[in-house]
């Protein structure tokens, strides 16, 4: 779990500082409410026991550092948080999905959503590894990956998959415009019930004021003449 936690504190940073020690890693707030309480033994052990592709142990056992082969690309844009496409949309919000885990509570930790998406999403080898995850609430976040989603064939292809089972996904882009939709029907909805209502005084006025209307109506035309069916010869 340590080791999970660790390449997500880690992978959501974008300083290439070459190491860090591990007394600052336990104040990190994913860290810092694990239970039992965590030490620098208990991390030491997790990073020397559990390989791991993204981190390694200096010599001391007492400093870490994310492998520089793990980096970002080469392909990544020096300034992409300020590069955008034609539509205006950012860099990195061409890689970044909205997920509702089949967990409730699993976004409360982002470590476990980068891993599961990893271990069971069935992911595009250029969409990892995971960038990042920004918990919205405990029940979903935003996942940033590498690789861009608005290609609608390839977004649609492995979303057929399925995977992760019983997730609810879809791209930032279709989320922001699903709120913004929602927020209008909400607005037109709360404006209608904001409309004054009349009195019941007013209510019985009114119906009132159109019986009498009505009845004139009724008197003003002339009578109606009704059609006799006789005389017809029938074959």
């Amino acid at each position: 779990m340590y080791v999970v936690i660790l390449h997500r504190i880690w992978g959501a940073s974008r300083s290439f500082e070459p190491v860090i020690h591990l007394a600052a890693i336990l104040v990190h707030q994913h860290i810092a409410g694990l239970k039992p309480q965590p030490t620098q033994i208990l991390l030491q052990r997790a990073l020397q026991e559990v390989s791991t592709d993204y981190l390694e142990l200096s010599k001391n056992g007492f400093y870490v550092r994310r492998k520089p082969s793990t980096y970002p690309s080469s392909w990544v844009p020096a300034n992409s948080f300020s590069v955008t496409d034609d539509n205006g949309l950012s860099y990195w919000d061409q890689r970044t999905i909205y997920v509702e885990p089949h967990i409730r509570h699993l976004c409360k930790t982002p470590a476990k959503v980068a891993h599961w998406l990893k271990e069971h999403g069935e992911l595009k080898p250029k969409w990892l590894p995971v960038q990042a995850v920004h918990t919205l609430y405990n029940s979903c976040a935003f996942v940033v990956i590498s690789g861009n989603v608005l290609h609608e064939k390839i977004w649609k292809k492995w979303r057929d998959r399925g995977k992760p089972e019983d997730w609810k996904i879809m791209t930032k882009v279709e989320h922001t415009k699903r709120t913004e939709e929602y927020l209008e029907l909400l607005k037109e909805n709360n404006a209608w019930i904001k409309q004054p209502r009349p009195s019941p005084s007013a209510v019985a006025a009114a119906k009132e004021s159109s019986s009498h209307v009505g009845a004139a109506d009724d008197r003003a035309l002339p009578a109606r003449k009704k059609l006799k069916l006789t005389n017809y010869p029938l074959e």
